[in-house]
């Protein structure tokens, strides 16, 4: 599952950025053209980009340099976009340490679009330097580890972001799902149920309930906590593993 921090959602930094380009030769005239690029962004990906390296070339700066990246994750291009934004994150004008901490969590989402997971767990313990508070790196850390099924390591990595934050399901979640690989039952159970009783309705900790029920032998209490995922989020990952579950229900009970 990829991420509460949404690779096209701009960083508050650039929005009040002030760049010098030569009006003529901006693709993306007005009051806002970093606004403007990505929401062409969202349009047309591909215009976006070509725009967007003009407008660099005319002094665009940090912000067309940044939307380019954008066009390129949207271009389905996450390696190339991961790439820049480490880029960005080097570079002396790129602000703030937590500003730089951001840049760095978004290169490290491209990059698990990639699939370059070593690249992505590089980015978030960079980010990490910079922004130690910051429990959603620790789970995008976390993420990162489970891919490559170090468990242990992505356990920590959720300890510190529950340390920090305990007011979101996500990171409970994931932690049970790391539990449960290293064989900790007790655990995993504790961590689905403390999920649900921050949202009742989070479709991952229904998948993992129903999962539960299912082993026990509740196959109505499964049906139950799967409908409600198809319901609530029909077109998530989670759904497509309820339907196949449900299926395997339908089978075994006709």
């Amino acid at each position: 599952m990829l991420k509460r921090r949404l690779l096209f959602l701009p960083i508050a930094f650039f929005a009040g950025a002030t760049l010098a380009w030569a009006a003529a030769d901006n693709p993306f005239p007005g009051a806002d053209p970093y606004q403007a690029c990505v929401a062409a962004v969202n349009v047309k990906a591909d215009d976006a980009f070509e725009k967007a390296l003009n407008w660099r070339d005319a002094g665009g700066g940090l912000q067309a340099e940044h939307c380019a990246a954008l066009a390129l994750i949207a271009l389905d291009e996450p390696g190339e976009a991961a790439s820049r934004l480490n880029a960005l994150a080097e570079r002396r004008d790129a602000g703030t340490a937590a500003e730089r901490s951001a840049l760095l969590a978004q290169s490290g989402n491209a990059w698990l679009l990639a699939n370059q997971i070593e690249n992505a767990e590089a980015a978030f313990s960079a980010a990490i330097k910079l922004t130690p508070q910051d429990a959603e790196l620790w789970t995008d850390r976390a993420r990162a580890r489970a891919a490559r099924q170090d468990w242990a390591n992505a356990e920590t990595d959720l300890n510190a972001a529950l340390k920090y934050d305990k007011a979101h399901p996500e990171p409970y979640v994931l932690r049970a799902s790391a539990r449960q690989a290293q064989g900790n039952k007790a655990g995993y159970k504790t961590d689905i149920d403390a999920a649900l009783a921050i949202d009742p309705t989070f479709p991952d900790a229904l998948v993992e309930r129903g999962a539960m029920k299912m082993e026990a032998g509740d196959k109505a209490g499964a049906r139950a906590d799967f409908v409600q995922v198809l319901v609530r989020a029909p077109d998530s990952p989670a759904a497509d593993t309820v339907r196949t579950r449900i299926e395997l229900l339908e089978v075994h009970d006709p």
